[in-house]
Order: structure tokens, then sequence, then C-alpha cells
């Protein structure tokens, strides 16, 4: 059980509590120092860092909580816990043993970061994704959390029997300033998927459908970007920040390659035993008409297609928290929900968890759901193994972070895309079914890359 050591006044006075315990135990013991502070910018703090340890930012521009992760080191997956078949789910044993054990001062529990590929089991390889690999948990050494008037700095080490000498407390990286008028210079936009391929692709989806093979399927392209000069970080994160503010501003960096976005779709939250997620599924672009915005809208609503998408997506997220929840309220309609490009259907949905049960457990039963992966789960998974030209990586997995308790929140990674110095992949999916009509699915898709495209200068 973790434990909260209230001698302890320092980070440093922590070593000798964490290491007298490592030596007994026999194993790594974590400890985890944090302490109130006046509040930084969270964006300013992730640009500014300019290490090769990964770094992770966490953004609600609404809500304005925000954490920062830096000087991460990479948590293994411990193999002497059993395994079970899900990624995230041998993670969460995993995050289980590291705590266990773990010696706590100050306000903030024990917190680190995790992210998943959209299908961790694909064996294709691709080369921008490396440095992710398809499974990863960071506990960061240094972070930010805003939560509501609460701004604290949180330090953390493992500490192993061997260790000799305690690490220092780490420094906030030096602010850079940035020129935020600076302007960006997109030379050149590739299609990695032609429209002629994608109208195809549909219809081998839909002959599948047809066929009783699937039910739904979630295809997604990629568009590449090259610019003249380096992508700026903080320009395109606050430009995300300040056009969704009700979506999640996420950045995962690792040397030099960034994984962003500003995804509107929560996976999961859990606080307190309570759970809380999201069913989106069935949408459509937005116009600069108001008469036809609101039109597109009602059309939505009433859309057989979309309601039918929207229905598979609900019942496999009851179907997947049923065994875990002791209560669980699911509304009977779904809503509206517009961001700037887009309206969605949403279904939210919440319940009372079982003892026992966290945030990555939940998320392990969660993903990949149909609203980005399709249904019958395994069936739509080998389509898109077989059909989709370039994997996704970690485009539609699952990211968040997550606390000793088990408290935490996972999105899902849409909106995104993949950036290194001069180059970005951007990303963009649509579920597919029986009816769908291949031109209004690049149509949509077409919509859903848009904030990316705005803000790194190619749309």
């Amino acid at each position: 059980m973790m434990r909260r050591d209230v001698l302890a006044s320092t980070f440093a006075d922590l070593w000798s509590i964490a290491e007298r315990r490592a030596r007994a135990l026999r194993r790594p013991v974590l400890r985890s120092w944090s302490k109130l502070i006046e509040p930084l910018d969270p964006i300013a703090l992730f640009a500014a860092d300019t290490s090769s340890t990964p770094r992770i930012l966490w953004l609600m521009p609404q809500t304005g909580e925000a954490i920062v992760g830096l000087r991460c080191q990479r948590l293994p997956i411990q193999e002497m816990i059993p395994t079970p078949s899900s990624a995230l789910a041998r993670l969460a044993h995993s995050w289980r043993w590291h705590t266990a054990e773990a010696v706590q001062e100050g306000p903030l529990a024990p917190l680190a970061f995790a992210g998943c590929a959209f299908d961790p089991e694909d064996p294709r390889i691709d080369t921008w994704w490396e440095p992710f690999g398809n499974l990863q948990a960071f506990l960061p050494r240094l972070a930010y959390v805003q939560r509501g008037e609460l701004s604290a700095q949180l330090v953390q080490q493992t500490v192993r029997p061997d260790d000799l000498v305690p690490l220092t407390t780490p420094a906030w990286p030096p602010a850079t300033p940035t020129s935020l008028k600076t302007p960006l210079s997109v030379v050149r936009r590739c299609d990695r998927v032609s429209r002629a391929h994608w109208v195809e692709l549909v219809e081998t989806a839909r002959n599948a459908i047809r066929r009783g093979e699937l039910r739904k399927v979630v295809l997604a392209r990629a568009v590449e970007l090259i610019a003249e000069r380096p992508f700026s970080l903080e320009i395109t994160l606050r430009a995300l920040a300040e056009r969704y503010p009700t979506c999640t501003i996420f950045a995962v960096g690792i040397g030099e390659t960034v994984f962003l976005g500003a995804t509107p779709e929560r996976l999961v939250k859990v606080e307190n035993g309570t759970v809380m997620t999201v069913a989106l599924a069935g949408s459509a672009p937005r116009s600069a008409d108001p008469t036809q915005d609101k039109t597109a809208a009602a059309q939505l609503l009433t859309s057989q297609k979309d309601r039918h998408e929207h229905a598979l997506v609900v019942e496999a997220i009851r179907t997947a928290l049923l065994p875990v929840c002791q209560r669980l309220a699911v509304p009977d309609e779904p809503q509206l929900v517009s961001i700037a490009n887009v309206h969605h259907l949403a279904t939210p949905i919440a319940g009372v968890l079982a003892d026992g049960q966290g945030a990555l457990d939940v998320a392990a039963r969660l993903h990949p759901t149909p609203a980005v992966g399709g249904t019958p789960r395994e069936a739509a998974l080998t389509f898109i193994r077989a059909y989709e030209p370039i994997p996704r990586g970690w485009y539609a997995g699952a990211l968040g972070w997550i606390t000793a308790s088990g408290d935490g929140e996972f999105v899902v990674g849409l909106r995104s895309g993949i950036v290194r110095d001069t180059v970005a992949r951007l990303y963009a999916g649509c579920g597919i079914v029986a009816d769908s009509d291949p031109v209004a699915e690049w149509d949509e898709s077409e919509a859903k890359l848009r904030p990316m495209l705005e803000v790194l200068g190619g749309a």
C-alpha cells in the first residue's frame, strides 16, 4: 500500500525513506514529492523543454485543467505479473506494482502518463512511430499540475536497491521567447490516399458489411505537409487551444518527434469510483452559413445512417462497462455536440465502478471502441490491417494520465498528427456502414483534417 510520509519535508528527505524500503523489499520504490506553487504557462513549459527525454502536455482550455510532464522515464511492464491479453490491461497491473510501496509527501498523488497505438497488435512497422512503440508508460520526474485553484509542482523518482546517490530535484526549463506572429509556410501537401483509392476502399468495406463480415468499420487516411522551416510547437498548440477550447489539447514529444492534437473524444474518466465516458459517433461538417449549419445539425440528429452508427458504439460501451460497474446510466437518445469544424452525435455515459477498478482497467475494456475501429472488434481490426495502406500508430489510440489511486482520464487521439522538424503527417477517419456514401465520407474526413491543417498552415 502506498505510504504518506509526513516527516519528510523535501524531495531529498524522501530519499532515505525510499532507499531503506527498496533495500528491505529488494525492489524499486517510487518516491513522490509535491508542493503548491504559483501558476505557470503549461504550453510555454512544454515548448521550452528541448531535452531528449519524453515530455507530455495535457490541457483542457475550457476548464483550465493542465498537466505537463517533463524529464519522463519509461516505466517497464513487469513480466512477473500475470499477463492479460490487452496491452492496457498489462499496463494497469504494472502500474499497481510500481505504486504499491510508493512513499509520498504533498498534495498530489504519484502520477504517470500512458498511451498506446490504435492497434498494438498490428505487425506493420512505420518508421514515423518507432520512437513511440505500441505501448508506453511515462513517469515524469518533474510535473506541473493545474486543477481549479490548485497549481502544484510534482517531483518523482524510482529508487532502486542498488542506487547510491539520490537524484537532485530537476529545474524547470528556461522559457524561450517565441514570436506568435511568425507566419507558417507549408510548401506542399501530399495525400497518402488518393480520392479514387478512398472510394475503392469504402466500397470494399461496404461489400464486406453486406456479406455479414462486419457491421461497421472505421477507415482512416493520412495527409503529409512539408514546410520550408520547422513547425513551431508553441504556435501550433496555442492555436489549437484558442480554436478548440472544449477539446483536450495533447502533445507527446519523444526526441524531435511530437504527436499532438485537439481531440473531442473522451475514452474514460475515473474519479473517486465514478466512471464517465462518451459515445461519439456520427458526424457532419459545419457550414459558415448559419442557416445551412443549422440544417446540417438537424439532419444529423435524424440521419438513419448516423444514428445506426452511433447506436453500435453506445451498445459496445454498455457491454464493456456493465461487468465492472455497480450502476450504469445510459441515455436513450444522443445529443448534439458542435465544435468549430464538425457536429457530432454524443451520448454521455456514467456509472459507479466496482471495487478495484481504475481508469486504466476501464480504458483496457473500451479501447478501441467501434467509434474508431468498428464492430465486431476483431473482424474490424483484421480488415483495417489488410486494407488500410498506412499504419495509424498512436492516431486513434488511447492517451491519458493515471494516479496511484486509480483515478485518471484517457482520450482518443483524434484530430491529430505527428510532427518532425519540417514534415507533419495528419490523420482523419470515418465510420463506414452499409449505406455510407464514399464521396460524402471523403468530405467528412477532410472536415476532420481541418483543425490540424489550419494550425499548421496547410488549409
